[in-house]
């Protein structure tokens, strides 16, 4: 009679977690039709936020309930979901965002055999390629391309397959996304982890806009990292290094993770390896750029010293965007020794987030490389942080465009508070152990 009751009360429980993660992705499938509609999101910025807010509690609901759905079936609805959010937001024009734009101009530029990086778009050397679809969308149109050569590499392979086309770079960019869902259940099954914790990757509205409504390149960098700490895992450091390397190429915060895989190497004979592939890839992808005497940099210290979106927090609080890349050298090195002893994911955790928080600017897709950590080793703090963020937007609220300081702190407002829970704590532990007999 006891066996029946507890079997009677598992059944319910798992019916309820089905009901939840049915209302959770259902809810979060329909945010997304809704989103795919707006016409022009920088244009509709309430709207946009109060779609993001449902799409953000539908996440919540259904990425906890489904990890209560035992079995497989977990993962099956976890990608069903998943890929019905893709399938609506892949035909929408990026609106909130024109960076896919500017994807496919260097990619022109390219072909037309000038260097993105030596001319900007308002150049008179590129009149000539000027058009009414693409160049009037440019953001920055009169700085050089800040993308490295691993970047423009993709952009040109893609205007091979299909030139002038930004539908075919958001495709190009969301397959590489769905290899990165792809790696990220690989690796869950390696370290034996639920395979439903895929969910809080796949359904992360944060993943869903900045890559297949927005189409950032931060896709293809993402899968990068992902297979270089699957390879990490299975104890191929020489091979993340490379993987590291490859996404350095793509965007250049990759490079953050190696330190924190070569301090678990220290004392063996793997560290040459890793740090000879990361820099024998890096130097392979910029030889063609110093052979040409351009430079490749185009204008990145332009666009760290100038770019005024969403601080981060050290520039709120100082105002020089020159002291943040050296406070972020000094966060990784730190925390890849003090957490070295610590699970990858778990530190890697500790290293994205305040790389991030330290950036010049903390704009929304910059967070979207922590999000897979979180599937593995998940924080409700950052997870939070991952659907404040897009408080950014409320930049388009007001003329002139800025981000407002009730939005600020709000956007903040999960890490402090998750920064609180931790000291109360951990204050807490140590008055308990006063208080125990020896």
């Amino acid at each position: 009679m006891e066996n029946a009751d507890r079997q009677a009360s598992r059944t319910r429980r798992e019916l309820i977690a089905a009901a939840a993660a049915l209302l959770g992705g259902g809810g979060l499938i329909a945010a997304c039709v809704a989103l795919a509609r707006v016409p022009n999101l920088v244009e509709a910025p309430r709207t946009f936020l109060v779609l993001w807010g449902l799409a953000f509690a539908a996440y919540a609901l259904g990425a906890v309930a489904v990890q209560r759905i035992p079995g497989r079936r977990a993962l099956g609805f976890v990608l069903l979901v998943a890929g019905a959010c893709r399938l609506v937001l892949l035909p929408a024009p990026p609106t909130l965002s024109t960076d896919a734009y500017r994807y496919v101009w260097d990619a022109r530029v390219a072909r037309a055999g000038f260097s993105p990086w030596q001319y900007p778009a308002t150049a008179p050397e590129l009149a000539g390629l000027r058009d009414q679809a693409i160049y009037p969308r440019l953001n920055h149109p009169g700085w050089r391309s800040l993308y490295p050569p691993g970047a423009q590499t993709f952009f040109s392979a893609v205007h091979v397959l299909a030139p002038d086309s930004v539908l075919a770079m958001k495709a190009a960019l969301a397959l590489a996304e769905l290899a990165t869902l792809a790696a990220l259940v690989w690796l869950l099954a390696a370290l034996g982890l639920p395979p439903a914790r895929a969910a809080i990757y796949a359904w992360n509205p944060l993943v869903l806009v900045e890559v297949w409504g927005s189409a950032h390149l931060d896709a293809l960098a993402i899968l990068c990292v992902v297979l270089a700490v699957r390879a990490a895992v299975g104890e191929r450091h020489a091979v993340a290094g490379a993987l590291l390397g490859a996404g350095a190429l793509v965007k250049l915060y990759p490079a953050a993770l190696l330190p924190l895989i070569l301090a678990r190497l220290i004392g063996r004979a793997r560290v040459a390896p890793t740090v000879l592939t990361f820099l024998g890839v890096v130097a392979l992808g910029y030889a063609p750029a110093l052979v040409s005497g351009v430079d490749a940099l185009g204008s990145l210290p332009r666009y760290i010293a100038e770019e005024h979106f969403n601080p981060g927090l050290l520039r709120s609080l100082v105002g020089m965007p020159q002291v943040s890349l050296p406070a972020a050298a000094l966060w990784i090195l730190t925390v890849a020794w003090w957490r070295r002893e610590r699970p990858l994911p778990e530190a890697a955790v500790w290293l994205v987030g305040g790389f991030v928080l330290l950036s010049p600017n903390i704009f929304p897709w910059y967070v979207l490389w922590l999000v897979p950590f979180l599937a593995l080793a998940p924080s409700a703090a950052w997870l939070a942080f991952t659907g404040t963020v897009a408080l950014a937007y409320t930049f388009f609220l007001q003329q002139p465009w800025a981000v407002p300081a009730w939005a600020r702190v709000l956007e903040f407002a999960p890490l402090a508070a998750g920064a609180a829970w931790a000291v109360g704590r951990r204050i807490h532990g140590r008055s308990l152990r006063k208080l125990t007999p020896a």
